[in-house]
């Protein structure tokens, strides 16, 4: 997989080589090894069976434009999807309670997959906190993000100064080319899963009965209230997240969303081994690697009643697609957020049926929001708030804290109900 003249490459737990990185490289295009998505499943250890490499485009390293991704010719309405034009930053979403779009209609679903649980909709199977298996390694922030104890202070400083309020509207609406951008690699997903997947039934009280994966203290499967499956794949709106959250911040917090686009034509750049924001340098990549993971390590609840009662917004499902031609991806998200901004989710490998908890946190000043899988203590994601409203969503990968990429987040909908209670 190595690339001629790459350095060797460092060897991470789970069978992963680590792509090798020179000063100056930017995310999408470092020397060395790019993680596959087979490599990203082997890292997270949930990861065999595995596909094929694919080879990548990722942002700002579009050749020729959206015109000759595979199966464009095929994709109906490219540029004319409804309301395209105003994505992101419309505010007007149908609907405006917290989530929108429970169940999306799709029919001819097959049934569950055998010893799955019966496949009832509900949280029947719910666990109890403490009689679940446990992951404490989410709660315990790694060494390698030990580089200081006023790193995040002062990353968040250079952050909040880049961002100057009201927001220039570039940081609430990116350049149309990069939303066409964003969306011609989402519909290939889209176009692709419509066609072939089946996942009317995952996430549910059947499928939980048969995926047991190690939950961090904060999981919103420990919510008590019987929300039904479909449920948790349900669309947020912006006005909803300004009457949850519980934080002691000043109202321009919320007052405006940021949409944060990563890449060399975003508005979150890597350049000489250091991060821009807007063009405002924020800091060196390891120290921003490192506040990520700082950010996404969360402590546990004080106690099992916290965890229980603890109220949870559903943010969605997602297919997580590694590059342009990852069409077919086999890893899949849903994630939550409660009332303290602490989020929760699990990670689903389609391929191999193995399942993993996701925990992180959103920042209450910047709205950025970083998450961590498993027991894996070098992969670090990171995203906007706002971002987790939108159809497709950019996120940055942090393996460790020298080597980046750009992965997009595609939303999919809940199957039919079929005649279920």
């Amino acid at each position: 997989m190595g690339r001629p003249g790459a350095k060797p490459p460092t060897s991470l737990p789970g069978g992963v080589h680590r792509p090798s990185t020179k000063p100056g490289a930017k995310p999408g295009n470092r020397p060395g090894t790019r993680p596959s998505p087979g490599d990203v499943g082997d890292f997270l250890g949930i990861g065999k069976p595995v596909r094929p490499e694919r080879p990548t485009t990722l942002p700002g390293r579009v050749p020729g434009g959206v015109g000759d991704r595979p199966g464009q010719g095929n994709r109906p309405g490219q540029g004319n999807r409804p309301g395209q034009g105003n994505r992101p930053g419309d505010g007007n979403r149908p609907g405006n309670g917290i989530v929108d779009r429970p169940g999306g209609g799709r029919p001819d679903r097959p049934v569950v997959r055998p010893g799955s649980g019966g496949g009832r909709p509900g949280y029947g199977n719910r666990p109890s906190y403490g009689n679940w298996p446990s992951n404490n390694v989410i709660n315990q922030r790694p060494s390698w993000s030990n580089i200081g104890n006023n790193y995040y202070t002062n990353v968040n400083n250079r952050w909040n100064n880049a961002i100057t309020r009201p927001v220039n509207p570039g940081w609430r609406r990116p350049a149309d080319n990069r939303l066409g951008y964003w969306n011609g690699w989402g519909t290939g997903v889209r176009h692709h899963w419509n066609h072939y997947h089946q996942h009317q039934y995952w996430f549910n009280s059947g499928w939980w009965a048969y995926h047991r994966p190690p939950l961090g203290g904060w999981h919103y499967h420990y919510a008590t209230r019987p929300y039904r499956w479909n449920y948790w794949w349900g669309v947020p709106t912006w006005a909803a997240y300004n009457n949850w959250f519980t934080w002691s911040t000043p109202a321009t917090t919320l007052s405006e969303p940021i949409y944060y686009d990563y890449g060399s034509d975003g508005n979150v750049v890597y350049q000489d081994n250091s991060v821009y924001l807007g063009g405002t340098e924020v800091g060196t990549a390891e120290e921003f690697a490192a506040s990520a993971m700082e950010l996404a390590t969360v402590e546990p609840p004080e106690s099992a009643e916290a965890a229980e009662e603890a109220e949870w917004m559903a943010l969605g499902t997602f297919a997580v697609s590694t590059d342009e031609r990852d069409t077919d991806p086999n890893l899949t998200v849903q994630l939550a957020v409660n009332r303290e901004g602490v989020v929760s989710g699990t990670l689903y490998n389609v391929d191999a049926d193995q399942a993993q908890a996701v925990q992180g946190r959103v920042d209450p000043e910047t709205q950025r929001v970083a998450i961590r899988f498993g027991e894996n203590e070098e992969l670090v994601a990171e995203t906007g708030l706002y971002n987790l409203t939108q159809e497709e969503v950019p996120v940055l990968v942090h393996f460790g804290g020298d080597q980046t990429e750009t992965y997009l987040m595609v939303r999919l909908e809940a199957g039919e109900d079929e005649g279920e209670e």
